[in-house]
């Protein structure tokens, strides 16, 4: 194994799982995250709701003073505030409707992303935990840090690969993986990054940020257990060239694409 593949040991699952289970850890960070959500849109909307009492006293005030453009001025400006204060209020509701979301609520979201049974999510979130299991850092941890992509884990059964959605792929299910170009803006500049694809025959994607040797290995990996994998070699770009290599490989597997 290289530094981008390594194996569960105890001081890591002791260190980034102390619950002992992959789904507890992910309820209690998306239960941090729902509180700094409340917070921080509790607070937005307090300071909107002061800005637009400000609007609607400085507004009368111009309109007694005779000036006939006060009102129309002043109720876009309110307008446009209160829009902001709707969309902070419903971050708020939303972010108290699931402070107290569990471990459940996340493997029935992950099951569905995945297509999968949530006995089969359960059973890997069992796998996950065993030595023996494998931990993915395939972008490696600054650039993962960056993007905001988590460490994936490879079991004896199952692969997720550090996406937020949480999709599990059975490797079993596996029929084809390739490298691609991803393109996106970073002020007006178009740069692109390289991504893995893992794609189930049930036309399930998986798809991370890799580097081209970390990217690699795992492919070889998923093969020497798996040896009908197609892997595709080479480097294929976003778009036309992909969503071609995507469907040729689902109608090989005998699914139905966009399922």
């Amino acid at each position: 194994m290289s530094e981008y593949i390594k194996e569960m040991d105890e001081a890591y699952r002791s260190k980034h799982y102390p619950q002992g289970s992959f789904f507890e850890k992910a309820a209690q960070e998306n239960k941090r995250g729902n509180i700094t959500l409340a917070v921080m849109s509790a607070l937005v909307s307090a300071l909107l709701v002061g800005v637009i009492v400000f609007l609607v006293s400085l507004t009368l005030t111009r309109m007694k003073e005779g000036n006939e453009d006060a009102l129309s001025i002043g109720l876009l400006f309110i307008a446009i505030v209160a829009l902001l204060l709707a969309l902070c209020l419903f971050g708020l509701v939303f972010a108290i409707r699931h402070i107290k979301d569990g471990a459940a609520k996340v493997i029935k979201s992950s099951a569905k992303q995945s297509g999968l049974d949530e006995a089969d999510i359960r059973e890997f979130d069992r796998q996950a935990m065993q030595t023996g299991s494998y931990v993915l850092a395939l972008a490696g941890k600054v650039s993962a840090a960056m993007s905001g992509q988590k460490e994936g884990i490879l079991t004896r059964d199952y692969l997720w690969l550090g996406d937020r959605a949480n999709t599990i792929l059975k490797r079993e299910d596996i029929v084809g993986a390739s490298l691609y170009h991803w393109y996106y803006y970073v002020n007006k500049k178009r740069v692109s990054s390289l991504n893995l694809a893992v794609l189930s025959r049930n036309n399930v994607m998986a798809g991370v940020e890799t580097r081209e040797e970390s990217g690699k290995e795992l492919m070889k990996l998923l093969r020497e257990t798996h040896p009908s994998i197609q892997i595709h070699e080479g480097v294929l770009e976003e778009g036309k060239q992909f969503d071609q290599w995507r469907e040729e490989l689902t109608k090989t597997a005998g699914a139905h694409p966009g399922t």
